[in-house]
This record gives structure tokens, sequence and C-alpha cells, in this order.
């Protein structure tokens, strides 16, 4: 390992860089504390040996801008001093020291001292590294549980895509037909073919065109309107959740949840109330939010008989906002209450959940200083309730 040793005494110095160099390590030393600080700060050291007593800044100063120094890697630090009463014990570990050798010290004392300080750094080394592996792996399932969300609703999406579009294909069509008509009769009157222009206006039934071609053409832009719409709700749910929080309106987020689940609530005759109380903007991943909103959306969609109630209500409460998504469903067995935010467990048949959306939901509301309660009885349904502060606590 990289050691940096300080000590204003050369010849202690000189010794500490023979054994350390001896043993395996490599040494950059440093004579007083100011410049064992400059070559901290501009290297990578995960064990540092500090006399007590330097110019420029003593051993416990250094330590302290060593513990105050914003690196993702622990630094493993043993003072040397012949101080070894109490309180300079003390003074030292509340500086951040983690070890102490006395001058003058022995040659065996260090190496086993130093050697105690390599396996701490190897484990903490260890443990960054599963814990970079655990971040990354919870990642995966919350982008595998986005995209298990948008198959669950791409059928849907299709349908209420493909209903506007052909609808507005059908009317493009008859204005082309009728709009030609009238470029011919046009054409007849401009050539002075009276006789073959009314007979054109006729066969054509131009009166019916003109009467019907404002209506038909409003009618076409909001089909086109409707499928912007959609595609705007789901590019809002899909997008790649930001590296920066924004603020986002939850009223809004809820909104786009319900277009994206308009088919699944239609096909199965859901009746669904709304109770949008005026709320502030929430400083929060929205990405991640329309994702949560949409999951307990469809849970409570798919919780449902056919004719069945949901209910969305939010409103503001303190220095947060609150969010209700309420079914008149199955309801939640007893034995599986404890279990709801568990990853992989679910209660519908082999092939129908991933068993994600309600763990990586209470993921994202956690991560965000929030909290998810459930309420539910079997048999008269379930209401899962979003608590949000409008700042993330972190931030």
């Amino acid at each position: 390992m990289k050691v940096l040793i300080a000590d204003d005494d050369a010849s202690i110095r000189t010794l500490l860089e023979v054994h350390l160099r001896k043993w395996g390590h490599e040494v950059t030393a440093a004579s007083t504390g100011g410049q064992a600080w400059r070559l901290f700060e501009a290297g990578s050291y995960p064990l540092v040996v500090s006399d007590w007593m330097m110019p420029e800044m003593d051993g416990p100063d250094l330590v302290r801008r060593i513990r105050a120094c914003p690196r993702g890697s622990y630094v493993y630090v043993i003072l040397l001093t012949g101080r070894a009463n109490k309180a300079d014990v003390v003074e030292g570990m509340e500086a951040g020291a983690d070890d102490f050798v006395t001058k003058p010290f022995d040659r065996e004392e260090l190496r086993v001292r130093l050697r105690a300080g390599e396996r701490i750094v190897r484990q903490e080394q260890a443990l960054a590294e599963q814990n970079q592996a655990l971040r990354e792996a919870q990642a995966a399932l919350v982008e595998s549980e986005k995209l298990a969300s948008l198959g669950r609703v791409a059928a849907g999406i299709a349908h209420e895509i493909n209903n506007p579009i052909a609808y507005v294909s059908n009317n493009v069509t008859v204005l082309r037909r009728d709009m030609q008509a009238a470029l011919d009769v046009l054409d007849a009157y401009r050539e002075g073919r009276a006789d073959d222009a009314v007979r054109l206006a006729e066969q054509t039934d131009l009166a019916y065109f003109r009467s019907h071609f404002g209506r038909t053409c409003d009618k076409t832009l909001e089909g086109l309107q409707r499928v912007r719409d959609i595609v705007r709700n789901l590019r809002d749910f899909a997008r790649l959740d930001e590296a920066e929080l924004q603020e986002a309106d939850f009223n809004a987020a809820l909104t786009s949840a319900v277009e994206i689940l308009r088919h699944e609530i239609k096909g199965k005759d859901i009746t669904l109330e709304t109770d949008f109380r005026p709320l502030p903007l929430v400083l929060c991943h929205s990405g991640k939010i329309n994702q949560v909103f949409l999951n307990l959306l469809a849970n409570a969609v798919q919780a449902c008989d056919r004719g069945g109630r949901v209910a969305l209500r939010t409103r503001a409460e303190g220095e947060g906002v609150v969010v209700e998504v309420q079914d008149n469903g199955c309801g939640i067995r007893p034995e599986h209450r404890a279990r709801l935010f568990e990853p992989f467990f679910t209660t519908k048949p082999v092939g129908q959940g991933t068993g994600l959306g309600l763990s990586v939901s209470f993921g994202i509301i956690r991560d965000h200083g929030g909290a998810i309660e459930v309420e539910s009885e079997v048999g008269r349904g379930s209401t899962f309730r979003v608590r949000l502060p409008l700042r993330p606590r972190r931030a």
C-alpha cells in the first residue's frame, strides 16, 4: 500500500522509510505537517503515519483535515508520538486518529499496527465495492420494473393511439375526395362549362361538404391532439431519470398516469374519481415519481372487478404533499401485508407480475424522504397513501 509519513526528525523519517519499504510499502515522506497535507491532497494514500509535533501543522490538525477531506475510500491514520498520557490519547482519537505508536517506536509493534491498518483499509474497500454492486443491482431492478411497466401498458397505448389515428385517416380520405370534387367544380366554372359545374356539384353533394367541412377538420385536429397527448404522457413516464432534481406538479403526474392506463380503465369499466387539491411544486426526480404513481394506479385497477371504483386524491399537508390511491377491489390478506414491499413478492399468478412494483416504489419514495402507508380490508379494497416532503431530506 501507499503510505504517507510525516515527521520533522530526519533520522526517524529515514528509519520509517527503510522499514516500510522493506515491508513492501510504497512510501512518500514529508518533513512538515503542511507539506504532508499538500502531498495528501495531490495523491492517494490509504495509510498515513504522522508525528504529533511538526512545523506548519501538528499531527492532530493534519488528521482533522484528512477526515474532513471528501475522499471515497477510508484513510487509516497512525499518530507517532512520545505523548502517551490519557488526555493526549483522547485528543488524538477525537481528532480522528485510528491508532498510536509511542516514540521511540518498536519496529515489530509498528509492523503489526500497520498490518492491522491494512486489513481495515482492505475491508473498507471491499465494503465499498459491495455497496457499489448493490447500487448497480438496485438501478437494474428499477430499470427492469420500468420496462415491465411499459410492457404492461404497451398494448393499451397502441389501442389508444390506433383509434384516433384510424379516425384521422378516415377523415383525411374523405376530405381529400370531397376537396378534389370541389376543385373539379371550380375548374368547370373557370373554363365556362357552367352545365358541367352544376352537374358535378350535384353529383358530389357540395352542400353537404360545405356544411360539414369545418366540423370534420375540428374532429381531425382533436384526434391528432389526442395522439399527441398520449405520446407526451408516455414520454414523461418513460424518460431517463434526470441527474438533477426538478420541481414537479403531482396533479399533472397523476393525470399522465391516468392517460397511460385509460385503456385498462375503460376495458374494466372502472369508475375513476379524482379529487385533486391545489398543490405546491415538489422537488424530486419526476421520472421516478411518475413510475410510482403508475404502479399504484395499475395495481388499483387490477385489484378491482369489472365495474369497480378507483379514487385518486391529493392534498397539501404541512411541509409536504399527500397522494392517495384507493380501490374497492379484493383487498390484501393480513398475512401478505407485512411482505408487500419485499422484492419479488407477488400474489399474482406466475407470469402476471414481477413482484418488483411496490418494492421499487417503496425505495423511490424512501429515497425522496417520504413514506408509503397501506390500509386494506379483504373484500373491501385498499388505500395506498404516499407522503412526500416538498424537498427531499438529502437535498
